[in-house]
């Protein structure tokens, strides 16, 4: 046998039916919260400000466009890597600029970034990845909406930036016949 104590009458199955559903009646439940756009900070890269350089948790990499690593002269070195975005479209790595320093309030953070020929915002070219959450100590509070960059200063935070969606437009379709 494979148990050890076995439910033997009807009274054990409704006592456990009826523990189950008071500890069901304990349970807390939580209210839908609406997406909390993207997290940016404002950075200097260079000389050149960015007011909304996004922080992606969901990218291994740091990613600084084409346009702007050739705009502010950086070495860019050969790179074999390419990548898949979520639409799945591939492209590969134009290179890899190496400790390229991002100021962040006083705080200067070396940062390797993968070159690419992507379509971004002048004022958000640059797209900061786990690597970098991880070096600055960033936290990200999805309830308060807040991003704090711990190990640079503890007492900021970063509220989300909205980005707007791209239009999606649709049409009424009035032929009965293409309905069917």
């Amino acid at each position: 046998m494979l148990f050890r104590e076995t439910i033997k009458t009807e009274e054990d199955i409704r006592r456990i039916f009826y523990e189950a559903r008071e500890k069901m009646k304990k349970g807390i439940t939580l209210k839908k919260k609406s997406d909390p756009e993207k997290f940016a900070v404002p950075c200097t890269v260079k000389g050149i400000e960015f007011p909304h350089a996004l922080c992606d948790t969901g990218e291994s990499v740091s990613i600084l466009h084409r346009v702007m690593a050739d705009h502010l002269g950086l070495k860019v070195e050969p790179s074999k890597e390419s990548f898949t975005f979520v639409d799945c479209s591939q492209r590969s790595s134009g290179g890899i600029v190496r400790d390229l320093e991002v100021q962040i309030g006083n705080a200067l953070v070396p940062v390797d970034f993968h070159v690419l020929d992507i379509k971004l915002n002048w004022n958000s070219s640059l797209l900061l990845g786990r690597s970098f959450l991880s070096r600055v100590g960033a936290v990200c509070n999805m309830q308060t909406n807040h991003l704090c960059l711990t190990l640079i200063d503890p007492h900021v935070h970063y509220n989300p930036i909205h980005v707007k969606k791209p239009q999606v437009s649709s049409r009424r379709i009035d032929n009965p016949v293409l309905i069917a």
